[in-house]
């Protein structure tokens, strides 16, 4: 419970940083509730033009929004090469779920959407509860990075000093509670939570001083860093990648043809993205996200750090720590699911 003394000063200080994080907010939103050098990316298997197209049925891909930067790759496929796409199917077409990935997910299991694109975790933990999902294969390979952020004048710089401390979080079962508890588990610490009800409240919680710390995906708030209204104590990443394809068993039985096409297709998609090809994807970067980032930051950042699956591997080992992490956590509580019960190897080769 927040006491009034705190809730006024979140007020006021939510007052002066909204206007900075409101254009964050409305697309940080997107990913909802389950999710140096560049790594050169794994060359996928192309298929020549004349045995395209593969499929013809009607098809419809559902993804997270592509208005979030955790989905570029996405954003990158439905704006500058969507016809490329249809090459694999000419009646496939793509619809945005700016409420997250359980929007996607109850869109494919209602069959609104054919096949989904959707926090790893998120369809993991929908399997545990008896979805009849399976995964197809992986979209995005870096997993979700966290950053944890205390107001610039603070005097903590390091991980290990917050604990005890008060983190401001938005809701329980939140995207950011979630990691805090996680952090909490790997790092043997203990936080006090205050539930502030937003996201822009919890950058208001900490500026104002009500909450000594937060944490926030890496492009919740990219000005904000580099304005010093915030700064970064600690990253982190989970063992797992972000985003993942998938479908219902059902389809997957009923179209394994139209199933093949899209998932050809999108990991084509991919391949482009990441090849960057006389500098496109960067260009298209720096001006799809030029309301929230600076190009430094997308090409620093967004570009070099963040990559997207070209042979859509699935690494099995990696979803099996995610259900052992998530038991942990009280979020799975089947005891007899494994990684093996969450994906299909018909399509991209399996890691373990």
């Amino acid at each position: 419970m927040v006491s009034a003394k705190v809730r006024k000063a979140i007020s006021r200080t939510l007052a002066i940083v909204i206007a900075v994080i409101i254009i964050i907010v409305a697309i940080g939103a997107g990913l909802g509730y389950y999710y140096s050098s560049r790594t050169t990316p794994v060359t996928t298997t192309t298929t020549s033009t004349s045995t395209l197209p593969i499929s013809t049925t009607p098809i419809t891909i559902g993804a997270v929004s592509a208005s979030h930067p955790d989905m570029a790759a996405w954003a990158f496929m439905e704006n500058n090469i969507s016809s490329i796409i249809k090459q694999y199917d000419p009646n496939i077409n793509f619809e945005d779920f700016p409420a997250g990935s359980s929007a996607v997910i109850h869109a494919v299991e209602s069959g609104t959407v054919q096949i989904g694109i959707a926090g790893t975790d998120a369809i993991v933990v929908a399997i545990s509860q008896g979805a009849p999902l399976v995964i197809l294969a992986t979209f995005r390979v870096t997993p979700a990075i966290r950053y944890v952020v205390v107001k610039s004048t603070s005097n903590i710089t390091s991980l290990a000093q917050l604990n005890g401390t008060t983190s401001a979080n938005s809701a329980p079962g939140s995207l950011d509670t979630i990691a805090l508890e996680y952090l909490e588990l790997t790092h043997h610490l203990h936080f006090k939570i205050s539930y502030v009800g937003s996201f822009s409240a919890q950058i208001a919680a900490v500026v104002s001083g009500a909450a000594t710390f937060t944490n926030i995906g890496s492009f919740d708030a990219p000005k904000l860093i580099e304005n010093g209204t915030l700064r970064v104590i600690y990253n982190f990443t989970y063992a797992w990648p972000m985003f993942s394809i998938f479908t219902t068993k059902s389809f997957l039985q009923q179209n394994p043809t139209a199933v093949k096409a899209a998932v050809m297709a999108i990991l084509k998609g991919d391949q482009i993205y990441e090849e960057n090809l006389n500098n496109e994807t960067v260009k298209f970067l720096i001006n799809y996200y030029k309301n929230i980032m600076e190009p430094s930051y997308a090409y620093n950042v967004l570009f070099k750090q963040v990559v997207f699956s070209t042979n859509g591997a699935i690494n099995a080992t990696a979803i099996q720590v995610l259900i052992n992490t998530y038991r942990e956590l009280g979020i799975i509580t089947n005891t007899t699911i494994t990684a093996n019960d969450t994906y299909t190897d018909e399509f991209v080769p399996v890691i373990t």
